[in-house]
C-alpha cells in the first residue's frame, strides 16, 4: 500500500511539474506556419549599440529583414538604435521591459512587464499586441496564463544559436546551419542576440560576423528570409 502511495505521488508530482513547465493552453510559435523555402532570424535583448547597427549593416547588404525582440529599459536608452530598426523595415517585438525570469514571477508582474514595453513600442507607432517573446523562453505556467488572458502569442523557436554562450562566429554559424537544414528549413524561426540580459554591455561581434555566414549559405541553397509578420 506504501508503494503504491508512493507512486501515486510520483506520479502526481511530475503531472504538475509538467503542467508548470510545459502548460497545454496558450499560443506558442515554434515555427512559422510554412512549407515554403523561408526562415526568420529573429535577435533578442537589444538594442545594443554599437552591435545593433552593426548587425543592421550586415542586414542591409544582403537586403534581409528580421525580427528583433527588444528589452524595454534598453529601449529607453538607445532610442536612435530603435528609430532605426524600424526605418530599415525590420519588425520590432517585446521581450518584456527589465528581463526577469518571467515563469517564477506572479501574474500581475508578468503583466507589468509586457505593458510597460508596449507602452514603450506604442510610442514608435507600435501596435501593442505586438509579436512577444519571454525571456529564455521560458512559458512557464504563469507566463501562459497572463498570454492567454491578453489572447497574445509566444514566440519560440526550433532553432537555437547558443551564441550566448559562445562568439565564435564558426561555432555559431555552423549551429544554426545545421539545425535549420537538418529540420527542412521551411519556416524555421532562428534565435540570435544583439544584447545580454542584465543590461549589461556586450560584445556581438561574432553573431554578426555569423549572420553574414547564414545569409549567404541559405541564400545559396534557396532560401529567403522573413519577419515573422510576413507570415501569417
Amino acid at each position: 500500500m506504501a508503494s503504491m502511495i508512493t507512486i501515486a505521488i510520483g506520479l502526481a508530482t511530475v503531472a504538475l511539474l509538467w503542467f508548470f513547465f510545459r502548460p497545454p493552453f496558450g499560443k506558442n510559435m515554434v515555427r512559422l506556419n510554412t512549407d515554403q523555402r523561408v526562415v526568420a532570424l529573429t535577435y533578442d535583448d537589444g538594442p545594443n549599440p554599437p552591435y545593433t547597427d552593426q548587425l543592421l549593416d550586415v542586414l542591409a547588404k544582403h537586403n534581409v529583414k528580421a525580427t528583433f525582440f527588444m528589452i524595454g529599459n534598453r529601449i529607453e536608452r538607445h532610442p536612435e538604435t530603435v528609430n532605426r530598426v524600424i526605418a530599415e523595415g525590420h519588425q520590432v517585438g517585446n521581450h518584456t521591459y527589465s528581463h526577469p525570469l518571467l515563469g517564477f514571477l506572479p501574474p500581475f508582474c508578468i503583466r507589468r512587464e509586457i505593458e510597460r514595453t508596449d507602452d514603450l513600442l506604442q510610442q514608435y507607432g507600435i501596435a501593442t499586441d505586438s509579436v512577444f517573446r519571454a525571456p529564455m523562453l521560458t512559458r512557464f505556467l504563469p507566463v501562459a496564463y497572463v498570454l492567454a488572458k491578453l489572447d497574445r502569442t509566444h514566440i519560440s523557436c526550433n532553432v537555437w544559436s547558443w551564441d550566448w554562450t559562445t562568439q565564435n562566429p564558426d561555432k555559431i554559424a555552423k549551429t544554426v546551419l545545421k539545425k535549420t537544414l537538418s529540420s527542412t528549413g521551411a519556416g524555421s524561426i532562428i534565435v540570435l542576440h544583439d544584447g545580454k540580459a542584465e543590461n549589461k554591455k556586450a560584445n556581438r561581434s561574432g553573431t554578426i560576423e555569423a549572420t553574414d555566414r547564414i545569409i549567404t549559405a541559405l541564400k545559396q541553397d534557396g532560401y529567403e528570409f522573413v519577419r515573422l509578420s510576413d507570415v501569417s
